[in-house]
């Protein structure tokens, strides 16, 4: 039979209707209600109902990380869902086997499987939308780490100096530049929508092309350290935000201008003397070909392929 999938976002829960081999049957998008656990579960459960006829299997990728055992929730989502074992509850609500999987780790499998990874065996893959996410395939396999924590990007250090170190969830949340974008600009916040502010950078706006450079400078600056640490055949953005070309274009610029700027002056000079190849220090990136998409494909590869 067709399997039942869910993306659950910040906002909204996507869902599709997808036979094993990938293709979506049906789709739908609903919000995401985080005021009570029961009315969490309730609008999926009207959607399985909708097509239990059709599925026999529950998919989920969600934002937020669980615990080791890959079904509890314990951190980075609303305070209402901590200690919410996701796959017995939804499995007691709707009497189907359900499997969960974090949305960084699926997007990294949707991409891999049927995206932009094709044919690639390291890659990283990162997704943008109000916040960031990420996941890696190492060795053609999806690599979780001990605690599930792999590719934890937006804890990782963005940017230091002076004593001062900073998070890369921080500069990386594109929600909070949005939130920054709105108040200098005296925007109600209702209006500041992210094709807003992709408007205002067509336009030329100083201030939002501002935040874009820095935007992408921190995201560059994670890129560039993971593809080095892990000798990455690419790096592939995805995510709604990888739809905005000007940020594909910034990412990649900030990408080149890296080592542009550390391989000069003396320190050219001392790592010429060890006769060093500018190649080793070359980043891949590449669009995700899947955006919104990636992480229903990677919960259902996910599923069908789990040990």
């Amino acid at each position: 039979m067709d399997k039942l999938i869910f993306d659950i976002g910040a906002t909204n829960t996507k869902f599709a209707l997808m036979s094993v081999e990938g293709k979506i049957i049906a789709k739908e998008v609903i919000p995401t209600n985080y005021s009570s656990v029961d009315t969490f579960f309730d609008n999926m459960v009207k959607l399985v109902e909708k097509y239990r006829a059709h599925g026999d299997e529950i998919a989920v990728s969600t934002n937020g990380r669980m615990c080791p055992d890959g079904n509890t929730y314990r951190a980075y989502t609303v305070k209402i869902m901590q200690g919410v074992n996701l796959k017995e509850e939804l499995e007691a609500r709707t009497g189907l086997p359900v499997t969960v999987i974090n949305d960084g780790f699926s997007a990294a499998l949707g991409e891999w499987w049927k995206g932009a990874g094709q044919s690639r065996n390291n890659l990283m893959v990162i997704v943008l939308g109000s916040g960031m996410g990420g996941g890696l395939i190492l060795n053609g396999k999806l690599y979780q780490g001990t605690r599930l924590n792999a590719a934890m990007l937006f804890g990782m250090m963005s940017t230091y100096g002076s004593g001062r170190y900073e998070v890369s969830g921080v500069t990386t949340t594109f929600a909070l530049l949005l939130y920054q974008l709105s108040a200098i600009k005296h925007i109600p916040m209702d209006e500041m929508t992210g094709q807003h502010f992709f408007d205002l950078v067509e336009l030329g706006d100083p201030v939002a092309l501002g935040m874009l450079d820095t935007y992408c400078e921190s995201i560059a600056g994670i890129i560039y350290n993971s593809a080095l640490l892990l000798d990455l055949d690419c790096t592939i953005v995805t995510g709604g935000l990888s739809e905005q070309p000007i940020l594909i274009k910034t990412i990649d610029l900030k990408l080149k201008e890296i080592p542009e700027k550390m391989l000069q002056g003396q320190t050219a000079s001392i790592l010429e003397m060890a006769a060093f190849d500018r190649k080793d220090f070359q980043v891949t990136l590449t669009k995700g070909s899947l955006a919104l998409d990636a992480n229903i494909y990677g919960a259902l590869y996910y599923m069908l392929n789990k040990e």
